[in-house]
């Protein structure tokens, strides 16, 4: 086949030539729906077909729902080369942060086991080791412009924007230290903090990665030793640490693509550098630029308008660009509208989207269908800042849509207190607070709040809950008076039990609201050694009250957008389109706002490059900027609407000068006026939803959870529930990294036991049970925790010293592409090799911290049918993404040194991967029944939520029996726990 054709069938003029451009470093510069995703797609596929192995390709993208939209491209334009589509599980495509991680990982067998702090999570972190980090003397050296004390809460904010300040810029503690000799010293201190507590979060892991390629650390070189290709979506959000980043692979990569637009350049208040993408072509003197300047998702009068506009505002300080419209299509609309009032705009913008609603839309390919409400989007700079009146800034839109009866999604974040169920149970911690709350107390909750909220709620089930708890927290501590951990995730269930959430009937909605409540839990549990007392469970109470409401939000990025009108900040539809937008709230002061400079706790001298090339600080051009990028998302319909008087005003806002600098033939601004020409009306059609591409991004453990029990999933994934931190949560992993180690360390012959011993010893690392002060005169579970693992290292080292002669096992990561998903996950491979170190044969061998017991095949605690699934689902991983042919695949069970060969023919493949397409066919559909067994039941993490009950699947076609092993070398067959294990007798 000839690639280029094809492709050249497949892309446009203008993206054809970057996609197979043959020099070294490329920069593609992609105006706003100039098809940037597919011309990076087919550079992927052109790039392999031209002799590329796929494991040379890094692609990073800005999300992890943008690698999904990708890889879903590179698979198409693998086919239109002629070649399979699986290829696409054998490369990376995925964030900056995720690769980093895996790169830690190959290094060093020892970050496996370190966990991965988010924004919140960090929050927490320093909260907990507050005292350790020395952060109090920060509270009097920074007063407030007032002269007082700086708060609490908005130092840990400024601790948390220093710490990710100092790593995206390549700070070191010491420079800052020379200016700032507290903050450098905390900052150091975490640093050192974090390592001991096996704690990582996203800017450390970018910065870890970049400080071992500038070392030419040996550990670092083998991971990216298969490394030929990177390629870099949206590359003017790119911050410093990334790019030097991105320039150090490229020291060893033969080529370098990146694409993105600089009128899209959006993130520059968290650091991003847009002179990454301005000055490209300086830094490599031969590269090569391309412009893709058609676009293809809106109207000439939106393209012109929105181009003139940034030519206009931004000036010189933009790559000169020009775009067009590829077509117009028909209706179409555009207007710049004044109201006197918010009321009045929200009501119009209500009243268009239902007139609008269940009319004819012609898409590219000439298919009308009626729009429905995920057709429509309201995009404002700032959804959750306050009126005057004290109402958020959305919500005289979201009440107008009420109003109508239009279904919304508001992806506003903040909010999550705000509505009655997770309040009320915020309400229930709060009443322990300060002592075991008394039975009026308890009822005056009851009455004033939690039986509104909870229907089913049982007044006398509440008071045992309260009685208990308030026991257990405010128990007394002293001399010889042993402490108890305290477990807030298990309070949570008790308190839904009692509230009668598992009779509730309450929607997706109430759901997500509480299941987010419990991720907040669970970004407690796991980051506190301990919560063993009254003080640290007001801390978490604290930490419920001033900032877990402003950071959390309940909608899931990774699943299909419903079917409602988006509400939404600018930013985070960044990426979408929409065939009819509102861009609201523009008024001078709103759209564009006040310049906000820097006001960091990093010396500005220290960051001066940055503060000068516009980071850091909201600044005109930014704003701009942001503007262009909401109005590009419209399709055919777009209107930019304000008010001359805003809620709980004093005065009247000014026009937006945005507005004024929007122009062209078409935009109306007379649609108010009863005497002009009527609004645009499309004919009536049939309403129905645009094709979605999105797969499912998932993991094994998520999908056979679905496998066991639907419901239990859907409580888990779908709305963010999760279990109570276990006591000794991270053996597993504390054990399977030790393994690890092991294998990177002797890689021609066996360890003896005791140099393993000694390698898990130093390994070992459990976040949730304290050292014991003195270890060896006084061991306590840590250390009995600690030698426990040490014995099965040991054990295996002993056992198995064959896995060591001539073999390497090493952990692959892999994405196996299923119907309507893609599975990741790592795979344990152990690889026998020749004399010449090439691979003679691969075997999967999944090391599972568990006791097989005298019959392990016949241990119903080892539930065979999800192992025995595992290992052929990776089997068909090695296979597909990695080229390699397991012939064999065991479960080693660690704890007593069993392994059990499990089945990985290609019929038992084959079953597997059938299985695997059911479970993702059912979820796509949302079918999601309860599947109650006894035995299940007992044993499930969310049986307080859940009423129970045995529900038909909405589809009655059933997957084929897996294959299991029978123990003498044959198999045995049994269907998934959803299906055979149903009812009171399981």
């Amino acid at each position: 086949m000839d690639v280029k054709q094809a492709l050249g069938e497949w892309l446009t003029p203008d993206q054809l030539p970057a996609a197979i451009a043959a020099d070294a470093e490329i920069l593609a510069l992609a105006g706003a729906g100039s098809g940037k995703s597919r011309t990076l797609a087919a550079r992927v596929a052109f790039l392999v077909a031209s002799g590329a192995a796929p494991e040379s390709v890094v692609a990073f993208t800005f999300s992890d729902k943008a690698a999904e939209t990708i890889k879903n491209r590179v698979a198409t334009a693998l086919k239109v080369c002629g070649m399979d589509p699986l290829l696409v599980g054998g490369m990376y495509i995925g964030t900056i942060h995720a690769w980093c991680r895996r790169v830690l990982g190959d290094m060093d067998a020892k970050y496996r086991q370190f966990d991965v702090l988010d924004a919140m999570q960090f929050q927490v972190y320093l909260i907990s080791r507050y005292p350790k980090l020395n952060i109090n003397p920060l509270r009097d050296q920074r007063l407030t412009n007032a002269g007082n004390r700086r708060g609490y809460f908005e130092t840990l904010m400024q601790v948390s924007r220093a710490w990710q300040m100092m790593n995206d810029e390549l700070l070191d503690p010491a420079q800052i230290a020379a200016e700032d000799g507290a903050l450098g010293e905390t900052l150091d201190r975490l640093r050192g903090q974090m390592e001991h507590d096996n704690f990582i979060d996203f800017s450390l892991m970018q910065r870890l990665v970049v400080e071992a390629l500038e070392g030419d650390d040996p550990g670092v070189g083998q991971a990216l030793g298969p490394l030929r290709h990177v390629l870099v979506d949206e590359y003017q959000d790119v911050n410093v640490v990334q790019e030097r980043l991105i320039e150090l692979m490229h020291r060893d990569s033969e080529t370098l693509f990146v694409v993105g637009d600089d009128d899209q350049a959006i993130y520059g208040w968290r650091g991003a550098d847009i002179t990454n993408i301005l000055e490209f072509d300086q830094r490599y003197p031969n590269a090569a630029v391309y412009k893709l300047l058609t676009n293809f998702r809106s109207t000439s009068a939106i393209v012109e308008a929105a181009g003139g506009f940034a030519a206009q505002e931004l000036g010189a300080t933009r790559l000169p660009k020009q775009l067009t419209a590829a077509v117009d299509r028909d209706p179409r609309e555009i207007a710049v509208l004044r109201f006197s009032n918010r009321v009045e705009e929200a009501a119009f913008v209500g009243d268009r989207i239902k007139e609008l609603l269940g009319t004819a839309y012609e898409e590219p390919d000439g298919t009308v269908r009626g729009l429905t409400p995920a057709d429509f989007a309201i995009l404002m700079r700032s959804t959750n800042q306050p009126e005057g009146d004290g109402t958020k800034r959305h919500t005289a839109f979201i009440r107008a849509l009420d109003a109508r009866g239009i279904e919304y999604a508001l992806n506003a974040g903040g909010q999550l207190f705000d509505r009655v169920q997770p309040a009320a149970v915020r309400s229930s911690f709060e009443l322990l607070r300060d002592g075991s709350p008394d039975r009026t107390q308890a009822d005056g909750l009851f009455h004033s709040e939690l039986s509104a909220a909870f229907p089913c709620a049982d007044l006398n089930s509440l008071r045992k809950v309260f009685a208990d708890w308030g026991r257990r927290i405010h128990a007394p501590v002293g001399p010889g008076i042993p402490r108890q951990r305290l477990f807030p995730q298990q309070l949570l269930h008790d308190l839904l039990e009692a509230l009668g959430v598992a009779s509730s009937g309450f929607g997706d909605g109430v759901m997500a609201d509480l299941g987010t409540f419990s991720k907040i839990l669970t970004d407690f549990e796991s980051v506190y050694v301990s919560i063993d007392g009254k003080g640290r469970f007001g801390e978490l109470l604290n930490f419920l009250q001033n900032v877990a409401g402003d950071g959390y939000e309940t909608d899931n990025q990774m699943m299909a957008r419903p079917d409602a009108v988006t509400v939404s900040t600018i930013h985070k539809a960044k990426g979408l389109e929409f065939p009819v937008v509102f861009v609201v709230d523009v008024e001078a002061g709103r759209f564009p706002g006040k310049r906000r400079s820097y006001d960091g706790w990093i010396p500005a001298a220290l960051v001066q490059r940055a503060i000068t090339n516009g980071s850091y600080q909201t600044d005109r051009p930014d704003q701009a900027r942001l503007f262009y990028t909401a109005v590009t998302r419209a399709e055919r319909f777009l209107y930019v609407t304000g008010s001359e008087w805003l809620p709980g005003g004093r005065r009247p806002a000014k026009v937006s000068p945005y507005t004024a600098l929007l122009s062209h033939t078409e935009i109306r601004d007379d649609l108010l006026d009863p005497s002009a020409p009527p609004r645009v009306m499309p004919p009536p059609a049939i309403p129905r939803r645009r094709g979605d591409e999105s797969v499912l991004p998932t993991t094994y453990s998520e999908i056979h959870t679905y496998m066991r029990c639907p419901h239990a999933y859907k409580l888990s994934v779908v709305h963010g529930f999760a279990p109570p931190v276990p006591e000794l949560f991270g053996f597993g992993r504390a054990v399977h990294a030790a393994v690890g180690k092991l294998h990177q360390l002797y890689k021609d012959q066996a360890p003896s036991p005791v140099e393993a011993r000694l390698v898990a010893e130093e390994m070992f690392h459990l976040k949730h049970v304290a050292p014991s002060s003195d270890p060896v005169n006084r061991p306590g579970a840590y250390e009995r925790a600690q030698q426990k693992s040490a014995d099965i290292v040991s054990d295996y080292a002993d056992k198995y010293a064959k896995d060591f002669e001539r073999k390497r096992q090493i952990e692959l990561p892999f994405e196996v592409p299923v119907n309507r998903a893609v599975i990741s996950g790592a795979i344990d491979l152990l690889l026998s090799l020749d004399d010449s170190d090439k691979i003679r044969e691969a075997s999967v061998v999944d090391f599972k911290t568990m006791k097989g017991g005298p019959e392990p095949v016949n241990n119903p605690d080892l539930n065979w049918e999800d192992l025995s699934l595992q290992v052929q689902l990776y089997a068909r991983g090695a296979d597909l993404v990695h080229g390699l042919n397991a012939r064999t695949g065991a479960v080693h069970l660690l704890k007593d040194g069993q392994r059990v060969s499990v089945p990985v023919d290609g019929v038992a493949v084959d079953a597997a991967v059938a299985n695997v397409e059911w479970a993702v066919d059912r979820i796509m559909e949302g079918d999601f029944p309860q599947r109650a067994s006894g035995r299940k039941c007992g044993a499930c993490d969310f049986a307080q939520l859940c009423p129970q009950r045995v529900d038909p699947f909405a589809a009655q076609d059933e997957p084929p029996a897996l294959h299991l092993p029978d123990g003498d070398g044959g198999k045995r067959f049994l269907k998934v726990a959803a299906i055979s294990q149903v009812g009171p007798q399981h």
